[in-house]
């Protein structure tokens, strides 16, 4: 009889990472119901589209303005300290929310600043939590599956969290959702204490923390893998991803407007990305992700332009599910390849130059969509992304096939 284990993705071979792919599935979840609940709040308290999509930009627009910041916290100080503490501050802050919700408080200006602090928070959290799965799953080579199973955790709880949401809102109130990712931080946290990580080495607070940003970003820059495959994650995060706050007036134009028609093609990104995750999730290790990686903005692209022109349902939901997990193989494979190419003491930085580079640039990326998709219409907004990204994904190839340096130097970071 076939041995079980070998359907498991490789990284939940280690207990350590069971415990936090656990605790982390408890956290997503909390976070999304809490998502939902505030947008809706914010909506109900002021009827208004503009203030939802404020609210929108402030639990995002972090990544861009603190990323780098993040990442060298991460490096600095000691990061499981440092993530129980920033878990504790968003529980506080749902706590927050909820004795606001209950209260009646009704003044959306003190959401918005809560929202603000959360988004704040999430820029420092991002780099500081991967910068510790390395080391939570103890071998450099499973960093690949080990991000492939917090993908498919991050879509689950893009599935089950609204889900929730949606039932207490029906039959409760805003601040028993704000409770519930209140209380979810208690999972993550229970996580990483009962792991036992070892000590974490020293850092000396001097030295290379009290660098000039230019000369810290001229260091980062240096290393092949961050030179040759963010300009690509920048693409994808500016282009492809404002599809999301676009879709209510795509399905609206293009089909039939109703929420379920907005549910059934967002459910099919998810659904693409879910299975996506599953796939590099079984990689032992980094044998395909270049090939992954210079293919994925080429499917993403080309998904988006045929999308813009579908106006058939099964169609475009299957063009969504391409989209959505190609974009997550993209982004993933490389933040995987660059966790592992650089050296320890600068994880932290680069992994906040990447949340900056993906999940920052979104928000702009929304903006330019908006404002393109205004005055020149959906269909050649969402066409113009498409060809960008591709023409973005054909560069990348091409650099790194006619400069074999470079390939050979990211080979060689990858295999110290």
């Amino acid at each position: 009889m076939a041995d079980w284990r070998l359907w498991l993705p490789p990284a939940l071979g280690k207990r350590r990472f069971r415990l936090y792919a656990a605790g982390h599935s408890v956290a997503v979840i909390g976070a999304w119901i809490q998502q939902v609940a505030l947008s809706w709040l914010v909506f109900r308290l002021t009827d208004s589209i503009f203030l939802l999509g404020v609210t929108g930009f402030l639990l995002n627009i972090f990544y861009l303005l603190l990323g780098p910041a993040g990442g060298l916290a991460a490096d600095r100080l000691p990061r499981l300290r440092l993530l129980i503490a920033i878990d504790l501050f968003l529980s506080a802050c749902a706590g927050a929310l909820a004795v606001m919700a209950a209260s009646g408080v009704t003044s959306v200006a003190a959401y918005l600043a809560i929202a603000t602090l959360i988004g704040a928070a999430n820029a420092f959290e991002m780099p500081v939590r991967q910068t510790l799965v390395r080391v939570i799953v103890e071998e450099r080579a499973l960093v690949t599956s080990a991000l492939g199973v917090s993908a498919m955790v991050f879509n689950i709880g893009r599935m089950v969290g609204p889900a929730i949401a949606g039932a207490v809102l029906a039959y409760f109130s805003e601040a028993w959702c704000f409770v519930l990712n209140a209380v979810s931080y208690a999972g993550i946290i229970a996580a990483l204490l009962a792991m036992q990580l070892p000590p974490e080495p020293s850092r000396a607070p001097g030295g290379v923390a009290a660098q000039s940003f230019a000369s810290s970003m001229s260091v980062i820059l240096a290393f092949p893998a961050v030179r040759y495959l963010l300009p690509t994650v920048v693409a994808v995060g500016l282009f492809a991803t404002p599809y999301v706050p676009l879709m209510p007036s795509i399905v609206a134009h293009f089909f039939d407007g109703q929420s379920s028609t907005v549910g059934l093609l967002m459910s099919a990104a998810a659904v693409g990305a879910l299975l996506a995750g599953g796939y590099l999730s079984l990689q032992p290790r980094y044998g395909r992700q270049i090939r992954m990686m210079t293919t994925a903005p080429l499917v993403v692209g080309t998904a988006l332009a045929l999308f813009a022109w579908s106006r058939t349902l099964p169609l475009s939901a299957l063009l969504l599910a391409l989209l959505g997990g190609g974009a997550l193989i993209g982004a993933n494979a490389t933040n995987s390849m660059l966790q592992q190419s650089v050296p320890d003491e600068w994880r932290g930085r680069v992994i906040g130059l990447y949340s900056m580079s993906f999940a920052g640039t979104a928000p702009i990326g929304g903006l330019l969509a908006g404002w393109m998709a205004d005055r020149f219409g959906l269909t050649v907004t969402l066409t113009l992304n498409g060809v960008l990204i591709v023409a973005a994904g054909v560069v990348g190839r091409w650099r790194l096939h006619n400069h074999p340096e470079a390939l050979r130097g990211l080979m060689r970071s990858l295999t110290r």
